[in-house]
């Protein structure tokens, strides 16, 4: 996949705190948006040549509108990103194709 401006989008699975809450998105997106600091957007639309394309998996344990963290801690996050499952999430999610 490359985006209209040539980039190629990357993989991540990032924290953003949320008034006083952590929230993990595990996406493809581009490059800028993965980029650490204390302001930062895990925006996951990528600008195709005839549109836009979009995908995420958001981790809560509650639904809208009280969402709540599906990790007790960014400790937690980290020691899942260790396991089967997260590696074969990261793996489905790569093998998207758009066209």
């Amino acid at each position: 996949m490359r985006e209209v401006d040539g980039t190629t989008p990357m993989f991540g699975f990032i924290v953003e705190n949320v008034v006083g809450d952590d929230w993990y998105v595990m996406a493809v997106m581009h490059p800028r948006n993965l980029q650490e600091g204390d302001v930062g957007s895990h925006c996951t639309l990528l600008r195709m040549g005839n549109g836009g394309a979009q995908n995420w998996v958001i981790f809560n344990q509650t639904p809208y509108p009280s969402p709540k963290s599906a990790f007790p801690s960014r400790q937690a996050a980290k020691a899942w990103m260790a396991t089967a499952q997260y590696a074969q999430l990261k793996a489905l999610i790569m093998s998207l194709k758009y066209s």
